[in-house]
C-alpha cells in the first residue's frame, strides 16, 4: 500500500488529483481498501503541520505557489527531516526560477513536473519514481 501526501491550495486540483490517484493506488495495492492512502493538504502550514506529525508518507505531491508557506518551504522541512522520501513538485512555475530548488533536487531523485499534466500522467510518474526507490533500496 502506498501512502501519498497532496498538497495544493487550488480546490479544483484537489478535488480532480485526489480521488482519483486515491482510487488508483488503491487499484495498484490489490489489498482490501484503506483510509488515508491518499492525505490532503489546503497549504503550506498544513502540510508541514502533518509532517511534524508523521513521515509516513511514501511519496509527496507538492504545489509551490501557496500563500504563507509555499512548496519550497516544504522541501526544505522534507530535506532536512526525511530526504529519501520521493518528493514531486507539482507546479505551473519554471523550475529553473525557483530559490529553494537547484540540480542537486533532481540529482536525488526528485521530480518536478510541470502543471498541467493529466491525473494519469502524474500518476504514471508517481507510479515510476516509486519503483525507482524501490529499486534502490534493495
Amino acid at each position: 500500500m502506498t501512502s501519498l501526501l497532496l498538497i495544493d491550495d487550488d480546490a479544483e486540483i484537489r478535488n480532480l488529483y485526489g480521488p482519483f490517484l486515491e482510487k488508483r493506488l488503491q487499484a495498484q495495492s490489490q489489498t482490501t481498501p484503506a483510509n488515508d492512502l491518499v492525505t490532503i493538504c489546503v497549504d503550506g502550514p498544513q502540510a508541514l503541520e502533518v509532517l511534524q506529525e508523521t513521515t509516513a508518507f511514501d511519496i509527496i505531491v507538492c504545489d509551490y505557489s501557496m500563500p504563507v508557506k509555499n512548496g519550497g518551504d516544504v522541501w526544505n522541512y522534507v530535506k532536512k527531516s526525511n530526504p529519501s522520501v520521493p518528493f514531486i513538485l507539482f507546479t505551473s512555475e519554471e523550475f529553473n526560477e525557483l530559490p529553494e530548488f537547484d540540480k542537486s533536487f533532481q540529482d536525488l531523485g526528485h521530480i518536478c513536473l510541470k502543471k498541467p499534466a493529466s491525473p494519469t500522467k502524474l500518476l504514471q510518474v508517481i507510479t515510476t519514481l516509486l519503483a525507482d526507490t524501490r529499486k534502490s533500496q534493495l
